[in-house]
């Protein structure tokens, strides 16, 4: 599906439930999420979509030497204006090694070639200061904060809004996240 120079992402198959459900059930890589931690069939469930090819989703298993450490995704959110966005989850051994970027990176590729898109966005928690230096070191520019409708889950009732225009149109822009003034709406 993809390769970049330490990992590859590719199909997922059934066999990699249990690398999926070490890294899904694992309180600590969902405390910034709106999903998880998983039971096994909360996993069972996620791979069993995760295999099934839809036209506008790419979703692949992460893999660092051959072993599945994580999931990434990048899907179509407006075929008319081709902007899709990006996510990506990897097992915390594998934490702090540029990985995430190398898979947002491979995501943005997989977007433009297999997806047309032209715009990719991503969202995360801004307590979250690991993905949003992520998504900055991407190419990745602060666009604006967005309330969650319903109910705070695990404290979080906004997202933060990062965008990746076509053709560089971020380079040389100075609008990162303010890091110190995390207060929510």
């Amino acid at each position: 599906m993809a390769t970049g120079p330490r990992l590859d992402l590719a199909s997922f198959q059934l066999s990699d439930l249990d690398a999926v459900h070490a890294y899904t059930s694992n309180p600590e890589v969902c405390r910034y999420s709106l999903w998880g931690p998983n039971s096994l069939a909360e996993t069972e469930a996620f791979l069993t979509d995760a295999m099934d090819a839809r036209e506008g989703r790419v979703m692949a298993a992460v893999l660092f030497s051959g072993k599945v450490i994580g999931s990434a995704s990048i899907w179509v959110t407006d075929e008319i204006h081709g902007v899709g966005e990006l996510g990506y989850t990897l097992n915390p051994e594998y934490w702090g090694q540029g990985l995430a970027t190398e898979v947002a990176h491979l995501l943005i590729t997989v977007g433009k070639e297999r997806l047309g898109l032209d715009t990719v966005e991503a969202t995360c928690d801004p307590r979250n200061i690991a993905s949003i230096r992520v998504l900055e070191k991407s190419g990745f520019v602060f666009a604006e904060r967005r309330a969650l409708v319903g109910e705070p889950i695990r404290g979080r009732n906004e997202s933060l809004v990062y965008v990746l225009n076509p053709l560089g149109a971020n380079e040389n822009q100075d609008t990162s996240f303010d890091h110190q003034n995390t207060e929510t709406l």
